[in-house]
């Protein structure tokens, strides 16, 4: 922290972006900068189309250590469910790959920052497309993951969203996305089922919450996300 204060002094034209509350008023107490909230830039990504994919009841997209504290073993063995965290990809995601030099010389130059930074970009697309892959076929999702609640937004994928009351996935939720139907909150692994019983679902390619038609039609879920052309 210390050292972070006396860069960004240093720097006089420092701007900080924050994308949750907490974060927010720790940079603003903290820092000599502009600070600014928004949400997560994945939203720029806009939205997906799923993939074709066997149906799945429900998938747990869990981070196994964090700042949740949820029993993940006692979750599941309330709602059933296989278990990932998307970043567990095989090697093959991030493997620098001849399409990234020739996209790279073709885009950027031969030199090794321009390399790198095309890599970059498309091990991010592959992650992307490899999380897509893993939710298409779920009906219902379980995560404990910022990124795991964004890309269930972008797929238009009821999901409940489990931490512990005042975490940054809560606080984000409460600041940016809450106003979706498509997310519901526990604290807990007990909670977990209540949560999913009120998440919409969908009957004859009619979406319903609470045995009540809605309209469910994929769209970010706040005039702020609104996705940036790149």
């Amino acid at each position: 922290m210390d050292y972070a204060k006396r860069t960004i002094g240093r720097h006089r034209k420092f701007f900080f972006m924050t994308r949750d509350e907490q974060s927010f008023e720790l940079a603003k107490a903290n820092f000599d900068c502009d600070v600014e909230a928004g949400p997560d830039t994945a939203f720029a990504i806009d939205m997906l189309k799923p993939f074709e994919a066997d149906p799945l009841r429900a998938l747990y997209v869990m981070q196994p250590f964090g700042e949740d504290d949820v029993d993940i073993a006692e979750a599941r063995a309330i709602v059933d469910g296989p278990l990932t965290n998307w970043i567990n990809g095989p090697d093959s995601l991030s493997r620098l790959r001849k399409s990234s030099v020739l996209k790279a010389a073709m885009r950027r130059g031969f030199s090794r920052s321009e390399m790198v930074a095309q890599h970059c970009e498309d091990v991010a697309a592959r992650y992307v497309d490899y999380g897509v892959k893993m939710l298409s076929g779920a009906q219902r999702i379980i995560t404990n993951r910022l990124h795991g609640h964004t890309l269930c937004l972008l797929l238009n994928k009821p999901h409940v969203a489990v931490a512990r009351s005042g975490s940054r996935l809560h606080d984000f939720i409460g600041s940016w996305t809450g106003d979706t139907l498509l997310v519901e909150k526990a604290t807990n692994a007990s909670e977990i089922l209540a949560a999913m019983s009120r998440l919409p679902y969908e009957m004859n390619g009619t979406w319903y919450k609470s045995s009540r038609p809605i309209d469910l039609r994929p769209g970010l879920p706040a005039p702020d996300l609104v996705p940036i052309p790149l």
